[in-house]
């Protein structure tokens, strides 16, 4: 996990895919972020997220939500 932590921080955007984030420790990882990057949360479920991060909810399955995050990225 600590790898994983350290990649997580140096990175300028940050793709969630297929979660409630409620299983940890992988749910934590989004603390790691830097401040102000994009996160994009990819789910078709509704999801708390308590409002402490800025996350933009896909609320589409795994295959579709990659395509219109595809499409928000080439914006």
């Amino acid at each position: 996990l600590e790898n994983v932590i350290r990649y997580v921080a140096h990175e300028d955007i940050f793709v969630i895919i297929g979660t409630s984030l409620n299983v940890y420790p992988a749910a934590g990882l989004i603390a790691y972020t830097k401040p102000n990057i994009p996160i994009y949360l990819i789910d078709p479920g509704a999801v708390n997220t308590n409002g402490y991060y800025k996350i933009e909810h896909i609320m589409k399955g795994a295959s579709d939500g990659m395509k219109e995050l595809k499409e928000i990225l080439e914006k």
